[in-house]
């Protein structure tokens, strides 16, 4: 085997062992963050991220031997932004993060056209999508991680599909 088929073979052998178990991240922050967690662990993996953590950083880090094709994010949240550990992901920072959004999930998910791979971020935050700039954030969200967004568009949390 050739040193380009046997990398092919492995990077294949990678992604089939990834799991692909949907992921939800919850902020440390959030009252009852640990029983959100708790209620979510048996159909998801579940990672609280900490006060003082980066949380984009936490999540890509953790993104990165994952093949879900679902993630959803508990945080707080005002209007075209969301607060994750003691970072904020807001549309003042996109460019900032937006290598690491890109990766978030599984190119191979990406080019595919069956409905069941295409990604989905889910985002739970007081007011998120609210007004132009949430619908603006949300919409260059959506292009950065190139999956469909969903996010609270009311502090009751409703959630809103937007893209």
């Amino acid at each position: 085997m050739s040193f380009l088929s046997r990398k092919f073979y492995q990077n294949s052998i990678e992604h089939r062992n990834r799991d692909s178990r949907n992921i939800v991240f919850i902020d440390s922050q959030l009252p009852n963050s640990e029983i959100i967690a708790q209620q979510v662990v048996v159909i998801a993996r579940a990672f609280i991220i900490g006060s003082e953590d980066d949380g984009v950083r936490v999540i890509s880090q953790i993104l990165q031997n994952s093949n879900c094709s679902e993630i959803h994010i508990f945080a707080k949240g005002t209007p075209g932004c969301i607060y994750l550990g003691n970072s904020e992901l807001s549309i003042n920072t996109l460019n900032r993060y937006s290598l690491e959004l890109s990766n978030w999930f599984d190119r191979h998910n990406l080019a595919s056209s069956e409905p069941e791979k295409i990604p989905y971020l889910y985002l739970y935050g007081c007011d998120l999508a609210a007004g132009d700039v949430g619908e603006e954030f949300i919409s260059k969200l959506s292009q950065v991680t190139q999956a469909k967004v969903a996010a609270s568009m009311t502090t009751k949390s409703h959630i809103l599909s937007k893209i």
